[in-house]
């Protein structure tokens, strides 16, 4: 994959003295690069390489091959070396319509052994971008013929190449966890895909599930135990719905993802990791930083590499390849010409998940071999922004479950969460068991079948989410 090939690129140039070689695309922005120091993220504004002969090949000029380059820069950054350097060697060959290898050798020459290397492993690496190009996307969950999905697919591909964090936004319920898994793919990172599920930490042990602890760092540490960053090492950390970060831990955070270095909660040693991180967020998080629930440092740190993936309701096109790509949900059952008049007039608040959802009901409650308008049942009606109607069918159902002994979790926030119940409805419910429980947050838990293991996990949902029963 991707990873593998850039390790190779960086090898091959190590024993130059002072070498260079960076992927960059058509636009001009620098994708990737290992060896000698340079500056800037693009070519026009960059210094420490041949502008000149990249933007060369960059206008549409073939694979160019000289010796004897003089670079200069004046950024204060760079090594004294990297400031005037005259290159032995230099080689710009593009790799497809879309990229382009840079490589120069520094103080000492490419011989004709190191140019045909760089020259197959460009041509191996455009094999390998059509080959992924071409990739089923149900392979990475990102079903879809419109132009936004399209090009999200080739986004993923893109940041494949870099090492900048990656932020995705989106709506509940679009796919942006999937998003993240197929840049992970495509990456080749060697190391896992780890996901830290920000809403279920509860907040005092935020720092000791993302950095560990030492054995005695606090009651109840009976021994070591290494965090989520550390199970990360080579691969890739992806913070899901970033906002529910703590914002007393968000400087912590921010330290990490720009030094990768981090201590665990009751060492005095810090320890490094390198891993790849990918956040998403289904909040606006500039309207975040300015309410002071999110760090704005913290988000320019992450909004390097930044997609957003549409809502289902403006992409129509997709919602047939999502059903076809889904239709084992169904039970066997087939579809009639209602089913899709249904399902393309609704706007799917809740996104991909939600109609998964809703086809999964289809094929457990609708009795009949064929599905068509009566679809249209099963979904859940909205109830009008501030209000809540605590007779509702959907709250009763919601009830039956709990009272037969169905998890909290499973029944009214999962309910929530794929916008079947909105805010006012699960404060309802909640505020009901609330006042059976005498108005006691233990007793709330216990009735609503939540494991006393997770109780801080659901004290901490009902704060950040703000439905708590006990807080107007």
């Amino acid at each position: 994959m991707i990873e593998q090939f850039k390790q190779r690129l960086a090898e091959r140039i190590q024993h130059k003295g002072f070498g260079l070689v960076m992927i960059v695309d058509r636009q001009g922005r620098i994708r990737w690069r290992a060896g000698r120091a340079v500056s800037g993220r693009t070519v026009r504004e960059g210094w420490g390489f041949s502008r000149t002969h990249l933007l060369e090949v960059l206008s549409g000029a073939p694979s160019l091959t000289t010796s004897d380059v003089m670079i200069t820069a004046n950024e204060r950054g760079l090594p004294e070396s990297a400031r005037m350097l005259l290159i032995r060697s230099l080689l710009v060959h593009p790799i497809d319509d879309e990229l382009v290898l840079y490589v120069d050798s520094g103080s000492d020459a490419l011989d004709l052994d190191d140019l045909e290397f760089f020259r197959s492993n460009g041509e191996a690496l455009r094999s390998l971008l059509a080959e992924m190009r071409s990739t089923d996307p149900r392979a990475g969950g990102m079903i879809g013929t419109s132009e936004g999905m399209q090009r999200i697919r080739e986004l993923a591909l893109a940041f494949a190449l870099e090492e900048e964090p990656v932020l995705i936004l989106g709506g509940t319920g679009v796919g942006k966890s999937h998003l993240a898994q197929l840049i992970h793919r495509f990456s080749g990172r060697a190391g896992q895909f780890i996901i830290v599920d920000s809403p279920a930490v509860p907040e005092a042990l935020f720092e000791s599930e993302l950095f560990g602890h030492a054995r005695g760092a606090f009651t109840g540490a009976v021994a070591a135990k290494k965090g989520l960053v550390e199970a990360a090492e080579g691969g890739t950390l992806f913070l899901d719905e970033i906002a529910e970060v703590p914002v007393p831990f968000q400087a912590k955070l921010l330290r990490f993802i720009e030094t990768h270095r981090f201590r665990p909660v009751g060492e005095t040693a810090e320890r490094t990791v390198g891993c790849r991180i990918i956040a998403a967020s289904n909040r606006d998080l500039q309207a975040e930083i300015a309410r002071q629930r999110f760090r704005e440092d913290l988000f320019f740190r992450l909004n390097v590499l930044a997609v957003e993936i549409p809502p289902l309701r403006s992409r129509p096109e997709d919602i047939r390849a999502l059903v076809e790509e889904n239709e084992r949900l169904l039970r066997g059952k087939r579809l009639e010409p209602g089913f899709w008049d249904v399902v393309l007039a609704h706007d799917w608040p809740g996104n991909v998940r939600e109609l998964l959802n809703l086809m999964k009901r289809a094929g457990i409650q609708l009795p009949g071999p064929v599905i068509g308008a009566e679809i249209a049942g099963l979904l859940p009606p909205r109830a009008s922004a501030g209000t809540a109607d605590a007779a509702s069918p959907e709250l009763a159902r919601l009830r039956a479950a709990i009272d037969a002994g169905e998890s909290f979790w499973d029944t009214a926030w999962s309910a929530f969460l794929d916008r079947d119940i909105n805010r006012d409805q699960l404060r309802v419910l909640l505020a009901e068991y609330y006042a059976q429980c005498q108005h006691s947050l233990k007793e709330l838990a216990r009735r609503l079948n939540v494991r006393d293991s997770h109780y801080g996990r659901f004290v901490s949902a009902l704060h950040k989410y703000r439905v708590h029963p006990g807080q107007g």
